[in-house]
């Protein structure tokens, strides 16, 4: 009887344990925003790779800004984004700039400007990150995989100990 009854409990604390990803991570906080700016040149690939000057009187949010018509914040975040080697974030609202949308889905005029700068084409990306609390990161990194392991191992024993119990080498 003791057996059958350690060989339920091994296997339901095991599948407990394996199913862990159903129920972890236990969100703890809220999701820590950053405010990513990159800049890369506009290619063949590119989501904007047609899109062309506006004409005289069309919003220039559905075609190319000229670098001299950016706000001077807004030019400052360009250069900044175009000389660090994959643009560079903020986590202060405070430190955003006002002239530039921050979405999390940017698409061309919200998030998205393709600049022309020195004879060249280049898409500014601005948007916001959510990102994880640190406790959140923890748990997907070590306790699921731990967790997982433990109950694996424990249907392992389970499936073990009802062998044995089956076989009579233990006792019932």
């Amino acid at each position: 009887m003791r057996t059958r009854l350690a060989v339920a409990g091994l296997l339901a604390v095991g599948v407990l344990l394996m199913v862990n990803p159903l129920y972890l991570p236990v969100p703890v906080g809220e999701p820590n925003p950053a405010y990513t700016h990159t800049v890369q040149p506009v290619e063949d690939g590119s989501p904007v790779a047609g899109v062309d000057a506006p004409d005289e009187g069309v919003d220039t949010a559905d075609g190319v800004v000229d670098y001299a018509d950016l706000d001077p914040e807004a030019r400052a975040a360009f250069d900044r984004a175009r000389d660090a080697e994959g643009g560079f974030g903020v986590e202060d609202p405070a430190s955003r700039v006002d002239s530039l949308s921050y979405p999390t889905d940017p698409s061309l005029g919200d998030g998205l400007l393709v600049v022309a700068y020195e004879g060249e084409r280049y898409e500014f990306w601005t948007r916001t990150v959510e990102r994880e609390p640190g406790a959140v990161v923890a748990q997907r990194v070590a306790v699921q995989p731990v967790a997982f392991l433990v109950g694996f191992f424990a249907v392992v024993a389970a499936a073990a100990l009802g062998l044995r119990g089956r076989s009579g080498a233990g006792p019932e």
